[in-house]
């Protein structure tokens, strides 16, 4: 059972974890991924045909949880649509603010259900795409398409989210780098001025996703630049793994749904990672994050739970 207490960090996979661990280590290889993205897309022909062909019909979502990656957003999802009056898209991340920006809007419209069945229960429609949050621009297209939309923002520890990526990234053998390596790299980039507020990520970058996606301060002041104060929710992931139910009921108060009890059974998108941060990249990661940590409390007028945290050990892991 994962440790989501003090910094957010796992501890390491039990002996009767193996099994699951090996069987996901496989599932993320790249040739299995390749093989189920083929199998997926050909079995979604007719149904995405149908979509399209009814994309009038169908609702755009009135909440969207914009991220942050890697902090619990499957988790949030996955329990908030079990509320009856609240319904998901055909898949979690839809990313067309992000990732398909050049499509049509009537692709995105097709992605949700139809209006007249979430009409019977006057329901809620949800999406949840982590790529949004640390893109600005994303975010701008958001509110030029959703301008009324109920936004979420879940911020997890920056340091183990930043090892959590890197796993996530490591594990499809997607990153030949090691961790310390790119921490290293990005401080020293910081420190010669080579990142700057608002600069577009740069994906190859050690500074995109597994440092600079937890400059939280800078990510949640674009946000409030086009939304509302009052249409923003920002969350810990720390309160979320601890209690999901009464993190779900605060959320369902925000959309102006109903109290409905949840039962939280598993931790989705378990990570069962072998690797371990080393405890001087920890610090150094953690000091690097304090300024950023800082502003986010003058943001938002909150502390999150991590920075009262403990610095990481080498017993401690990340979690997905």
């Amino acid at each position: 059972m994962p440790d989501h207490a003090g910094n957010g960090l796992r501890i390491p996979p039990a002996a009767d974890d193996a099994a699951h661990y090996y069987l996901r280590k496989l599932q993320r290889h790249p040739a299995f991924l390749s093989a189920k993205l083929g199998l997926r897309a050909a079995r979604q022909v007719l149904p995405n045909a149908w979509r399209l062909a009814t994309q009038r019909f169908r609702q755009l979502p009135a909440g969207v949880i914009v991220g942050a990656a890697k902090a619990g957003t499957t988790q949030l999802f996955t329990y908030l649509i079990r509320h009856p009056r609240c319904f998901g898209g055909i898949q979690k991340e839809v990313n067309y603010f992000s990732h398909h920006a050049d499509r049509p809007l009537a692709w995105y419209r097709s992605r949700f259900p139809l209006r007249r069945a979430m009409n019977r229960v006057r329901g809620v429609c949800l999406e949840a795409s982590p790529s949004y949050l640390p893109r600005p621009e994303a975010l701008q297209r958001m509110h030029d398409v959703l301008p009324d939309a109920a936004v979420i923002a879940i911020l997890r520890d920056p340091v183990s989210r930043a090892f959590s990526q890197y796993q996530h990234e490591r594990t499809r053998h997607r990153e030949p780098r090691s961790f310390g390596d790119l921490v290293r790299q990005a401080v020293e980039c910081e420190v010669r001025g080579a990142t700057r507020a608002g600069a577009p990520v740069d994906e190859s970058s050690p500074v995109s996703r597994y440092i600079r996606w937890g400059y939280y301060a800078e990510q949640i002041d674009a946000l409030l630049q086009v939304y509302p104060r009052e249409q923003v929710l920002v969350l810990d992931s720390a309160d979320l793994f601890d209690d999901t139910n009464a993190m779900c009921q605060q959320v369902f108060d925000f959309l102006g749904l109903e109290r409905f009890d949840v039962q939280s059974q598993k931790i989705y998108n378990r990570g069962y990672y072998r690797e371990t941060i080393e405890p001087a990249t920890a610090e150094l990661l953690r000091d690097h994050y304090r300024p950023h940590d800082q502003r986010l409390v003058d943001l938002v007028g909150k502390r999150f739970r991590w920075m009262d945290a403990a610095p990481a050990s080498t017993s401690e892991r990340s979690a997905a």
